[in-house]
């Protein structure tokens, strides 16, 4: 058989890449403002889950999401003045012995009972609200959204509060997965720690209140993230 040719891996390179691009999530970010002039990002996760990190959660090996928001200020001639950032965290995990999905915040844990609907309240449609900015400068928002499987050790802690949480006095583990089980499905999957990232358009913040026929006096920001904490009013 003849060795294929340069055109040939050219190909199957391209097919290979192509693919995991595919299967690769991507981060989509608007900026928006409410009627009190509130300015906020919203920020939507298309396929969370793909490729190696499905395999993995479904198996059940339990996995850490996270968020950061950065606000950014343009300047022209210099570098970019890094105006705000926040980080919150989610675990997701899949209850082998319910089969059930978990999503679990510092405020509270949610049951799902197919991954799909765990993306949905995790990954679409989440909204950020901005600090106090100038009306007349120009800034962008980054958004990066990060999956990385728990370590044994942060397994065992969320085993512990996942107990005291929504499972009093049961004494087996909530996951089903053993630390020994953590390692054999990191080998089997591949699954490692993936990013991806999604930045806005440059905004002027009077801009956007004008596009939405709202008073430029009025523009506000309370900094709040949209894990729940003092959100701002709609």
């Amino acid at each position: 058989m003849a060795a294929p040719g340069r055109a040939g891996i050219g190909i199957a390179l391209w097919a290979l890449v192509s693919a995991a691009a595919a299967q690769a999530a991507s981060v989509r970010s608007d900026i928006g403002a409410t009627s009190q002039g509130f300015l906020y990002v919203d920020h939507s996760v298309e396929q969370p889950f793909a490729g190696n990190a499905l395999d993995a959660i479904r198996s059940g090996l339990p996995s850490t999401l996270t968020y950061t928001i950065e606000l950014w200020q343009q300047r022209a001639g210099w570098w970019d003045k890094l105006e705000d950032a926040r980080e919150y965290q989610f675990r997701v995990l899949r209850d082998l012995l319910n089969d059930q999905y978990i999503l679990a915040s510092r405020e509270d844990v949610r049951r799902f009972t197919d991954l799909d609907s765990l993306a949905a309240a995790a990954c679409m449609h989440r909204r950020d609200y901005l600090k106090r900015l100038n009306n007349d400068k120009r800034y962008y928002v980054i958004v990066s959204f990060n999956l990385a499987p728990l370590s044994v050790d942060d397994l065992r802690e969320l085993e512990k509060w996942l107990q005291g949480t929504i499972r009093d006095g049961h004494s087996g583990g909530i996951t089903g997965v053993s630390g020994t089980l953590v390692d054999m499905l990191l080998s089997a999957t591949g699954f490692g720690d993936e990013t991806s990232r999604g930045r806005t358009e440059t905004f002027v913040p009077r801009d956007v209140l004008r596009k939405q026929h709202i008073d430029p006096r009025l523009i506000a920001g309370d900094g709040r993230d949209s894990t729940g904490a003092r959100r701002a009013p709609r």
